[in-house]
């Protein structure tokens, strides 16, 4: 799925989503207006198999895809130089993404459970220097998708105007 555009300082890509029960992936694409620094932030995982959820401490694993398709960063700590990248892309010191169109696969690490669904949460920044903790956000534009499972049985998505209003993008004017 394509989620929107990356560019210098002025937007954040957020996406609320969930590996549905069997769902072993997700992918979603964006694109890098310029070179610049990317700092990814990653929400609170949940876990349900079929009562209440809970936080969950495994279960999801992260790889950043370059335009070629090569695995840039990955947050599976036996990756090498790319969970060292993953590492940077999380932390203050930041990822240096050139110009293109990346894709971020969202998926079932070694430790799910495959009977539980996942629901995550991730944005991303971009900047001309590198984002640390005490920067404030400036972002003037966010693109926000959310995603509900469709409804059994229905013959169409119940959901979508939902989808729709929530994936324009909105002024946040941050001062």
């Amino acid at each position: 799925r394509y989620i929107g555009n990356l560019e210098r300082g002025r937007t954040n890509v957020s996406v609320n989503s969930s590996l549905s029960v069997g769902d072993p992936a997700d992918h979603f694409r964006f694109r890098v207006t310029s070179d610049q620094f990317a700092r990814i932030t990653t929400g609170e995982l949940v876990r349900r198999r079929g009562g209440e959820p809970e936080v969950a401490e495994a279960g999801i694993r992260y790889q950043l895809l370059s335009p070629s398709g090569q695995v840039r960063a990955d947050s599976d700590p036996n990756a090498g130089a790319a969970y060292e990248a993953w590492q940077d892309l999380g932390s203050e010191s930041n990822l240096k993404l050139a110009k293109g169109t990346y894709t971020l696969r969202v998926a079932r690490d070694r430790q799910s459970i495959s009977a539980s669904e996942y629901i995550y949460s991730f944005t991303i920044r971009g900047g001309v220097e590198a984002i640390d903790d005490d920067q404030p956000d400036t972002a003037s534009r966010e693109f926000l998708t959310t995603e509900r499972p469709a409804v059994p049985g229905a013959s169409f998505d119940h959901y979508a105007n939902v989808t729709a209003v929530l994936g324009l993008f909105t002024d946040v004017r941050a001062f």
